[in-house]
């Protein structure tokens, strides 16, 4: 729509100069000119249902040469064996060094006994509970059983029951607290081993390390592999949400050169200030695959309330929107907001399905 506004410059065709005389003609004609304002419009965008996933970005460096750092995995533990030199060339699952064992595999051998008389004693207590309870069936099948009989009878079976309960408890949480045990006395003597998680060349050795004492925080070792193909990311807050058993795509480049490779998690052992992923493509463009990003889902809400990112707006620790009223005029909308996706935003209070809000 176009609205005008006339306006009225005057424009003098003759300039008075100091030398002119009074009677010098003046040009008043006048210009007329239409100026246009376009109306404000806005694109406006509807609340809709549907599944909002919460993405997480991951950004990749790529480099031929990896060099992985190795902590123990147990703290306050005597190392008394190291098996290798700075120097030496090793291979994936060597072991490098380790902490006295010796009273980690005792307590673990007595803990396997524990736990194998525990669930004999638990087999046993169950099997003498069945006894009884087809004891009390049988005492009163020979017979045609009245009400009382009935009666009776499930109040013996409730009395047999009731006497064995304590003792099963027991019995039961004595097998859980000890296969946990055993369990983690497993798991301590494995991270009290320091093995090799690729093959590679030892660069780094903690001086005197046979004879210390083990602490989860220390880099006791590291190994330099010179042709490894690896993407190396410092987000290290993605860790928990990758699957060593999945494949991820990772965009590198930008405009007519983006490319997608394949990549997998690998070391996940010795993740710490870096993740790392292999690059699983044969071929690919070494001037393409210098950074890449990889994006995973972290959440995901399906049929809910959402909205296009981009119409919702930010103040404070608070986010709106915006709507036109029955005016056309335009007013803020306070809502509620959950998972935040790539796109769409999923709204919890503050609007309805089928309206428009401005993007």
């Amino acid at each position: 729509m176009r609205r005008g506004k006339w306006l009225v410059p005057a424009v003098l065709a003759a300039v008075l100069s100091a030398g002119c005389g009074q009677d010098q003609e003046v040009d008043r004609s006048v210009e007329l000119q239409e100026e246009v304002v376009s109306e404000s419009t806005y694109e406006l965008t509807p609340v809709t249902r549907g599944t909002v996933q919460q993405p997480l970005v991951i950004d990749c460096n790529y480099s031929q040469t990896v060099e992985i750092d190795l902590r123990f995995g147990v703290d306050q533990l005597l190392i008394t064996d190291v098996y290798v030199k700075r120097g030496d060339i090793v291979e994936k699952g060597q072991l490098l060094a380790s902490v006295d064992v010796e009273n980690i595999e005792k307590q673990i051998r007595e803990l396997e006994h524990e736990f194998a008389r525990a669930n004999l004693k638990l087999q046993q207590l169950t099997e003498s509970l069945n006894f009884d309870l087809e004891q009390a069936d049988i005492l009163y099948s020979y017979t045609p059983m009245s009400d009382d009989d009935r009666k009776a009878l499930k109040e013996q079976k409730e009395n047999i029951e009731k006497s064995y309960r304590s003792t099963l408890e027991d019995t039961a949480d004595s097998v859980e607290m000890t296969g946990i045990r055993l369990e983690n006395a497993r798991l301590y003597l494995q991270n009290g081993n320091l093995y090799a998680p690729m093959d590679g060349v030892v660069n780094y050795l903690k001086n005197d390390m046979e004879g210390s004492t083990t602490d989860k925080e220390e880099k006791v070792a590291s190994l330099y592999d010179a042709d490894s193909c690896m993407f190396v990311s410092d987000d290290v807050e993605a860790a928990p949400w990758l699957d060593p058993q999945e494949e991820y795509i990772i965009v590198c480049g930008l405009g007519k050169s983006q490319r997608e490779y394949l990549v997998a998690p690998v070391y996940q052992d010795t993740w710490g200030e870096n993740i790392y992923f292999q690059l699983l493509d044969e071929e690919y463009d070494p001037n393409v695959i210098k950074s890449g990003k990889i994006t995973i889902i972290t959440d995901e809400a399906e049929h809910v309330l959402c909205v296009d990112k981009e119409a919702v707006h930010t103040s404070g620790e608070r986010y709106y929107v915006y709507l036109l009223d029955e005016e056309g005029i335009r007013r803020m909308q306070f809502v509620e907001t959950g998972l935040w996706g790539t796109d769409m935003v999923e709204i919890q209070e503050g609007l309805e399905e089928g309206q428009y809000v401005i993007k």
